[in-house]
C-alpha cells in the first residue's frame, strides 16, 4: 500500500459484549470515518470468493472461532487500502483480534500514515457484566451492525428501529458459546492488545458506564 497523508486510524478493542461495536460506530459517525467491522468485511469477502481457504473461514465464524490470521490480514490490507482511497480515516471495530494481526496492522498503518495518526482504545468490562449484556443483546435481521438491548419495548420479532428487518437474537450470543468466545478473546486477542500497550499508547475506558458516558470518555481522550 502506498504512503497516504492526512489519514487517521482508530482501533477500538474489548471483549465480546463490551460495547466496542457501538462505540466504534458512534466514533465513525462523529468523525466521518469508515466503520471497519472485521466480521462484516470478512463475510463480504467470503461471499465473493469461493477458494477452499476462504470457505473454511465461514465455518470458523459460525463456530465462534476467529478467522485464520494469515487469511484475515490479506483481507484487511486490501480493504484498508480501498477505504483510505476514499475516506479520511478508519475506525477498526474489534480489530486487531490476534497477536499476528496486531503486529501486521500496526506495521501497515505506521508505514503508511505514521504512528502519530494511530489511536488505540480499550473498552474494559468485567465477565459478569458481559454475560448479562450478551443475554439481552438483539440485532436487526438485515444488518447485524445494528445492536439493541432487550427491554419492555424491544423484543425478538419486533421491527428493527433502524428499519432493517426485525429484531432477533444473534447465534453467537447464545450462552453455550460465551465461554468459547471469551477464551478466544483471552487466548488470542489479549496478547495482541498487550503488544500494542508495549508498542503504542493505549486509552483504557470504563465500559460499564452508560453508552453516552463511555463515548464522552473516548472523545475526551482522543482530543488530548
Amino acid at each position: 500500500m502506498k504512503e497516504m497523508t492526512g489519514k487517521k486510524a482508530i482501533m477500538v478493542l474489548g471483549p465480546p459484549g463490551s460495547g466496542k461495536g457501538t462505540q466504534a460506530k458512534l466514533i465513525a459517525e462523529k468523525l466521518g470515518f469508515f466503520h471497519f467491522i472485521t466480521s462484516t468485511v470478512g463475510k463480504e469477502y467470503i461471499a465473493t470468493h469461493d477458494d477452499p481457504e476462504t470457505k473454511k473461514q465461514m465455518d470458523n465464524y459460525k463456530a465462534g472461532v476467529l478467522f485464520d490470521p494469515p487469511w484475515l490480514m490479506k483481507v484487511i490490507e486490501e480493504k484498508t487500502e480501498e477505504v483510505f482511497n476514499g475516506h479520511g480515516g478508519i475506525v477498526y471495530d474489534g480489530s486487531p483480534r490476534t497477536l499476528p494481526e496486531a503486529g501486521f496492522l500496526y506495521d501497515l498503518l505506521s508505514k503508511n500514515i505514521g504512528t502519530g495518526n494511530i489511536s488505540v482504545i480499550e473498552v474494559d468490562v468485567g465477565d459478569e457484566e458481559l454475560k448479562k449484556r450478551l443475554a439481552k443483546r438483539l440485532i436487526c435481521s438485515k444488518s447485524s451492525s445494528h445492536v439493541f438491548i432487550r427491554s419492555e419495548k424491544l423484543n425478538p420479532g419486533d421491527p428493527c428501529p433502524e428499519g432493517d428487518g426485525v429484531l432477533s437474537e444473534r447465534d453467537l450470543d447464545k450462552p453455550e458459546l460465551f465461554d468459547t468466545r471469551l477464551a478466544e478473546y483471552r487466548n488470542r486477542t489479549l496478547p495482541g492488545l498487550e503488544f500494542l500497550k508495549k508498542t503504542h499508547s493505549v486509552i483504557t475506558v470504563n465500559g460499564e458506564q452508560s453508552i453516552e458516558e463511555v463515548q464522552n470518555d473516548i472523545l475526551e481522550a482522543l482530543q488530548r
